[in-house]
């Protein structure tokens, strides 16, 4: 055979595909595959030791010299698990519910039943085992909640088999022991977590189990190095022991991965020159900056100044337009409109209201009052009737009002409304109003002690004279003027402006003085004193520091190094791996598994079994027809389908030893209970199978094809006998119908009272508990061949096809009562008939009765229904 051959054969195992695998990683991924697959421990020493391999092929680390490893892994490598262990007595429980304490339990190397009414304590022994062994639905323990204190702590005695020699463990002291690993247990509340949900295939072969376990080693050393890089991934934050700018500020600003340290080492290093330097380009500095300062107060001096020059400006120019001949001439006819329409006034009406009864008609006092009585008479009229009419009081005295007096007051009311007189009202507020702008006027523009008039007394003193002499004139005027609209005399004035033409020649000046200072070369000099300074404070820093920066660059290339190798690529590679070789050397074997223990448990109802993998883990889905089967199966059709994957995932396991049950059978017919003992039975000749139970029948099944195959098996009975719940009774069983199909019962009673050494007392009494027997084997005789199993004990079904069968013989039938009658006859406790009077029965008698009972049961197997 040739070499290629050969090697094509050899991926042709799953071990030999993961050594592939294996032997194709780095160095480092080699070091843990192997201690995996030799079934190490992955210490913290071992990710530490691949941790140094993996930076040295990141080229983090200087190489070092490595031992060869040449993975060649066979499955057979010594292992923590048992291939022979059994698991054989359970004592010492305490703590556990309220179970009795001091209990023990044996169990066989093949099958042990526990029967148990409901509420007998089964249930606290069950949750103790799903604590300890692998289940899908563990429970939290609850102590006796019957007793208020002194509650003990959950533990327990496992005792297991191995080599030869026993091995006890204590729980939970031992409980990380992989004894504990080596069984499971299903119970009731697995149905829904087997058919709901995604489940992880919890045993598996130890060539597709290396995959999640080297996965899980590799996150170890990824959070390892994503450590490390965390350590070294500071931000750059170094710019802020730089003030200003200088090429090295941008320099440190730019640190990368990528930066070159010699780029760095062209400012090193800060010499005795350079500090000389440093202190005489300070202190020059000093000086410009001294002499740039009071240039600086002088610009901003002056901008003061040209901005109150501006202002001063625009004070004069509002100031002139109160001066000008068009508003002056303005003033002049306001005065004389206002006169003309006060006349006017007067002479519509006024004179009319005159008499010598009333002083000052006319006068302002006496327009106020007319007005006012006015508004006053509309508020006597709501419904905006005039006032006055007929039968009106006088609004001062309550008088009623003459014809005369209403006339004179409707003739107020006419007056008051006249446009002349409006009209005079009118002119008077606008001269109100042209005096009080005249009055508003401020023309001390100049005081003593401010800045400007400081200034200008300096710089321009001719232009400040005329100035204030024209506001002086301007000033004069508006007195003159305000004094004309009082006594409202209309006198032509004459225009008065001040100009502001030397305002825009001054502003001019200061504009050139302020570009003057601003374009002196002591700012250009200043500038290139500070770049130097800047420079040479920051080469001095930038010295003081150096390490840290060069190591802030090693550390980016540290990090870009790192960051080389993707732990999402790496986990990827593995899933695939594992994926492809869990559907060529696992799947597919799970399923045909999985089908034929649905077949054996009469479950096949087209289920389909989809596998997804992750990070080295497989699971497995049921569906039907793309649907969750708990939504289309029915109740006992579930039960069997969680069975068939429960029984299909541990045959595949290679450490499973033993299987639990805690009443797989609730709420199934008999022909699945059947089912499932025969197949439990089975799986019995190969492992330990340990059933909790209350069902009868199903424990009438379990040891009857049990016997039928000669498989070993252990049947204990769990009591609560006075409120003492968990109680065992090793090795007893309770009565079940196909014990009874024979006399051998009835018989072995008969042979130990017929012993030469058997005392009277007990010989009395097996012979009594003989006859006892013998009567349930009639009632079974009647049941099962006489009725021809048309209505079986224990079960609620009735046959009603096995009627047909049915026959009875009167002769024969009489005979059985006779001799069922003869066996109550010598039961102590029942009641019995005039005819068959009690006697101490003798071992004689029982004899005599077996005797009659297989004759009897001989001739009713041969009867047959006849023939019509």
């Amino acid at each position: 055979m040739s070499q290629e051959q050969e090697a094509a054969n050899e991926v042709l195992t799953l071990e030999a595909e993961v050594n592939k695998f294996s032997n194709e990683l780095p160095y480092w991924g080699r070091f843990l595959a192997k201690k995996i697959l030799s079934d190490s421990t992955i210490s913290d020493i071992d990710i530490d030791i691949v941790y140094q391999y993996l930076l040295e092929e990141l080229t983090l680390l200087p190489p070092t010299e490595k031992p060869n490893l040449a993975i060649n892994y066979c499955g057979n490598n010594s292992s923590d698990y048992k291939l022979d262990l059994s698991f054989t007595k359970l004592e010492n429980i305490e703590g556990v519910n309220a179970l009795t304490e001091n209990q023990v339990i044996d169990f066989s190397p093949n099958l042990t039943i526990i029967y148990g009414a409901n509420g007998s304590g089964k249930s606290g022994y069950v949750r103790l085992l799903k604590k300890v062994f692998y289940s899908k639905t563990p429970e939290e323990i609850i102590q006796n909640i019957h007793i208020k204190s002194e509650h003990k702590p959950v533990s327990a005695n496992f005792t297991f088999h191995s080599a030869d020699s026993g091995i006890s463990l204590k729980y939970p002291d031992n409980s990380n022991n992989s004894e504990f690993e080596q069984f499971a247990v299903f119970d009731n509340g697995s149905v829904k977590k087997h058919l709901d949900h995604k489940n992880e295939f919890e045993f598996r072969p130890a060539g597709l189990s290396f995959f999640a376990d080297f996965t899980e080693a590799i996150k170890r050393v990824e959070v390892k190095l994503n450590s490390e890089i965390a350590s070294k991934q500071t931000s750059n934050e170094f710019d802020v022991w730089f003030d200003g700018e200088s090429e090295i500020k941008a320099l440190v600003q730019g640190l990368t991965a990528q930066t070159n340290i010699v780029d760095l080492k062209k400012h090193t290093p800060f010499s005795e020159k350079d500090k000389t330097e440093k202190a005489a380009i300070e202190k020059k500095y000093d000086e410009v900056a001294l002499a740039s300062k009071n240039k600086e107060k002088d610009i901003i001096k002056l901008e003061g100044i040209k901005k109150s020059v501006s202002d001063n400006k625009k004070t004069i120019e509002f100031i002139n337009t109160y001066f000008a001949s068009t508003y002056l001439t303005r003033v002049q006819t306001s005065i004389t409109d206002c006169l003309d329409k006060e006349a006017a006034a007067k002479a519509g009406g006024i004179e009319n209201f005159k008499t010598n009864k009333v002083q000052n008609i006319g006068t302002t006092e006496w327009k106020n009052f007319i007005v006012a009585a006015d508004k006053f008479a509309k508020q006597q009229k709501g419904d905006e009737t005039v006032y006055p009419k007929s039968n009106d009081n006088c609004l001062l005295c309550h008088q009623p009002l003459s014809e005369e007096a209403e006339n004179l007051i409707n003739n107020y009311w006419v007056f008051i409304k006249s446009v002349v007189e409006q009209n005079a009202t009118q002119s008077q507020q606008e001269l109100n109003e042209i005096k009080a702008g005249f009055e508003k006027l401020t023309f001390d523009l100049f005081p003593i002690d401010n800045i400007l008039t400081v200034w200008l007394t300096e710089n321009y003193p001719n232009f400040l004279t005329s100035v204030k002499e024209n506001l002086a004139a301007q000033k004069v005027l508006t007195s003159n003027i305000v004094a004309d609209i009082t006594g409202k005399t209309a006198n032509n004035r004459v225009e008065i402006q001040t100009s502001v033409d030397d305002h825009d020649t001054i502003i001019s000046a200061i504009n050139e003085s302020i570009s003057t200072l601003k374009n002196d070369s002591l700012g250009a000099e200043l500038t290139k004193l500070l770049n130097t300074k800047t420079y040479l404070a920051h080469k001095e820093k930038f010295n003081i520091h150096f390490e840290k920066f060069t190591t802030y660059i090693q550390n980016q290339q540290w990090i870009l190094k790192a960051n080389t190798i993707s732990w999402v690529s790496q986990k990827r590679t593995i899933t695939t791996w594992e994926k492809n070789l869990s559907g060529k050397y696992f799947n597919q074997k799970y399923v045909d598994i999985f089908n034929q223990e649905c077949a054996h448990l009469n479950g096949s109802f087209g289920i389909e079994v989809s596998h997804t993998g992750s990070s080295g883990t497989s699971f497995r889905q049921l569906t039907l027809k793309g649907k969750n089967p708990a939504a289309i199966l029915s109740e006992g059709e579930q039960k069997v389908i969680a069975l068939a994957d429960f029984m299909a995932e541990m045959q595949l396991s290679d450490v499973n030893r033993g299987v639990i049950f805690d009443d797989p059978v609730t709420s199934l017919d008999e022909g699945r209970k059947k089912d499932i003992a025969h197949r439990l039975i089975k799986e019995s000749g190969r492992k330990q199978v340990i059933v909790f139970t209350h069902d009868l029948i199903f424990v009438s099944n379990l040891i009857t094809f049990s016997e039928e195959c000669t498989n070993p098996f252990l049947c204990h009975w769990v009591e609560n006998r006075d409120g003492n719940a968990g109680q065992v009774w090793l090795k007893n069983s309770p009565s079940y119908e196909k014990e009874y199909r024979n006399a051998e019962p009835a018989r072995k009673h008969y042979t130990d009272a017929n012993k030469d050494d058997c005392p009277p007392a007990q010989r009395e009494f097996l012979v009594r508990t003989g006859f006892t027997a013998l009567r349930t084997c009639y009632e079974v005789l009647v049941i099962n061949d006489l009725f021809k199993n048309v209505v079986q004990r224990y079960n609620e079904r009735v046959s009603v096809d096995a009627l047909s069968k049915v026959f009875f013989d009167d002769e024969l039938v009489n005979e059985l009562l006779d001799s069922f009658a003869q066996c109550c006859r010598y039961m102590e406790g029942h009641t019995h008939s005039d005819k068959y009077a009690y006697k101490k029965p003798e071992p004689t008698n029982l004899n005599e009765e077996i005797i009659r009972y297989d004759t009897i049961r001989t001739k009713i197997k041969k009867t047959t229904k006849p023939t019509a």
